[in-house]
């Protein structure tokens, strides 16, 4: 009986199986949601180990939570994910399919390459897109209580209303910041409890899943808001100003005023979440000094503009 739990086809489905249904009964996802986690999950469980794993849980139940937080005053606010917080496929699959691809590409790479690095550099690609996609859902649910008024995330001075897309606010970047640093806690924890599930070659590389986690967390949020700000179609609220990604918004049609009309917020996720990927291997490389540079002359920049 051990030997079969034990398998991780069996206690992959097995563990999927429970999750669905307990996050089908909270009301995170709908049906079409529920299945695309299922598959998310199973594969990164299979191919990416009980690590990977756990940190796309931590995603998927942190934001289910965040999003039912207030829901009923952020609904008030306009600010509410639609059909109630569920998540369709489509939020599943922006979020979902970068660490799908990089767990994937984890089971591989000892099996096509000879660099014992090459899985470290998937596993940072993978906790680089999950710290991004956690920390840009939480700062987004959790931000919109901040006391100070949000401020435009391509020209800081300029304040906007609450749910303006690419609106930031100084509660949404500690939230963005804490949620990074709290994947990488985790994933330092299975270094040193299961070594096995954690892909890495030195002690080095096992205290550096902290600060990759969280600046790929603080980064990767803040570029989704850039992404928003600049290429995503845009509609505006004629009842409260609110410049949105809704059709609908205060219970009125709103008008569209500007970005790509075919770049949703779907396709911000998916662009963050591989920039996140992204930097991820790169701080993985070990280019933390190059990336902080760019970060502090960002700031400063839009700050001035």
């Amino acid at each position: 009986m051990f030997e079969l739990l034990s398998n991780p086809v069996v206690s992959g489905l097995l563990i999927m199986t429970l999750l669905a249904g307990v996050s089908y009964k909270l009301h995170f996802v709908d049906i079409s949601g529920l299945v695309s986690a299922f598959m998310v999950g199973f594969i990164v469980w299979y191919a990416g180990g009980p690590a990977a794993f756990t940190i796309l849980l931590f995603f998927f139940l942190s934001s289910g939570l965040a999003t039912k937080f207030k829901y009923k005053a952020k609904a008030k606010q306009g600010v509410a994910q639609e059909a109630k917080g569920r998540r369709s496929w489509k939020n599943v699959t922006a979020s979902g399919i970068i660490p799908t691809i990089f767990a994937i590409g984890m089971y591989l790479a000892p099996r096509l390459s000879t660099n014992p690095d090459l899985p470290f550099y998937m596993f940072a690609g993978l906790v680089g897109a999950i710290a991004t996609t956690t920390s840009d859902n939480l700062a987004s649910e959790i931000g919109v209580f901040s006391k100070r008024t949000p401020r435009l995330i391509t020209n800081l001075r300029r304040k906007v209303p609450r749910g303006t897309i690419g609106g930031v606010s100084l509660l949404g970047e500690q939230v963005a910041l804490a949620a990074g640093f709290a994947i990488g806690l985790i994933v330092v924890l299975f270094a040193y409890f299961a070594p096995s599930t954690v892909p890495v070659t030195s002690t080095n590389q096992i205290t550096m899943f902290i600060p990759l986690a969280a600046l790929t967390g603080f980064v990767g949020c803040n570029m989704d808001s850039v992404l928003g700000a600049v290429i995503q179609n845009k509609f505006v609220c004629d009842i409260c100003g609110a410049v949105t990604d809704k059709d609908v918004h205060c219970s009125s049609q709103t008008k569209y005023i500007g970005g790509c009309k075919w770049f949703s917020n779907m396709h911000v996720n998916l662009g963050s979440s591989l920039m996140g990927s992204t930097l991820g291997i790169v701080l993985g490389v070990g280019l933390f000094v190059w990336v902080f540079g760019g970060v502090f002359f960002w700031i400063l920049a839009s700050s001035s503009s």
